[in-house]
């Protein structure tokens, strides 16, 4: 029995969660004010001590590497590879938008995980479940939410959506459309946000196939580049490398 801790704090949500191939054993989810810093190991502690699960146990450590929040993404990462390093346990780290897209696991629908980016605008990907298995259709994006809605109806195909980006496009639609309406359908609140049982079992599927990063190797996944890379950029006139 492989046994996975999952991180996930790339968005307002803190999540830790213990899972194995045959159970998920505890998961802790806070959906609130951004506090991550403050959140994350006490957190992991009691979803360790619930699952009656030692650190020593742990066979690997999963963690959502982004896209989303710069700052969460680091605080998850950092705490990951802070366990990952004390105890010497290998690491995968899992895209955001794929963890989000393992809530929805078996779905018969299309799969378009939404995070909002700011700015009117989306970090996304299209997926489809086969067999058991998650496709991911098209590149991770940057794109704007009204021309998402756009390729969206392109498809001519039922998808479903998720994320905390949803909103985003329910503006652009003017209207929550159900799958009677359009081919878009809004994934219910309860399975549309990031789960860290999702990263978690992501993570053990891709533990199972021989992938695996180290605390050392293990990078953020952002897409865009920060805030303050982009004022810098402004301020010289230059391109930051990478």
């Amino acid at each position: 029995m492989t046994k996975v801790l999952g991180i996930d704090s790339s968005s307002i949500v803190a999540a830790a969660a213990v899972l194995s191939e045959e159970k998920l054993f505890a998961e802790y989810l806070v959906n609130n004010k951004k506090m991550h810093s403050e959140k994350m190991m006490p957190i992991v502690d009691k979803v360790l001590k619930d699952s009656e699960t030692t650190a020593e146990e742990l066979d690997v450590i999963g963690v959502a590497k982004g896209p989303g929040s710069f700052t969460g993404i680091r605080i998850g990462m950092a705490c990951a590879q802070g366990i990952a390093h004390a105890l010497d346990k290998p690491m995968i780290g899992i895209n955001t938008l794929d963890g989000l897209s393992y809530n929805l696991i078996g779905s018969k629908t299309l799969i378009c995980p939404i995070i909002n980016a700011q700015r009117k605008e989306v970090y996304t990907s299209l997926y489809r479940w086969d067999e058991g298995k998650l496709n991911r259709l098209w590149d991770y994006r940057l794109i704007k939410a009204d021309l998402l809605v756009q390729e969206l109806f392109s498809l001519k195909e039922k998808v479903t959506v998720l994320g905390d980006g949803v909103f985003l496009l329910k503006e652009v639609l003017n209207v929550c459309c159900s799958g009677s309406d359009c081919d878009i359908i809004f994934a219910n609140p309860a399975f549309s946000m990031p789960r860290a049982s999702s990263i978690a079992a992501a993570a053990l599927d891709r533990y199972a196939q021989g992938e695996k990063d180290t605390c050392f190797s293990i990078k953020p996944f952002y897409i865009r580049k920060s805030s303050a890379e982009e004022k810098q950029e402004e301020r010289y006139g230059t391109k930051s490398r990478g």
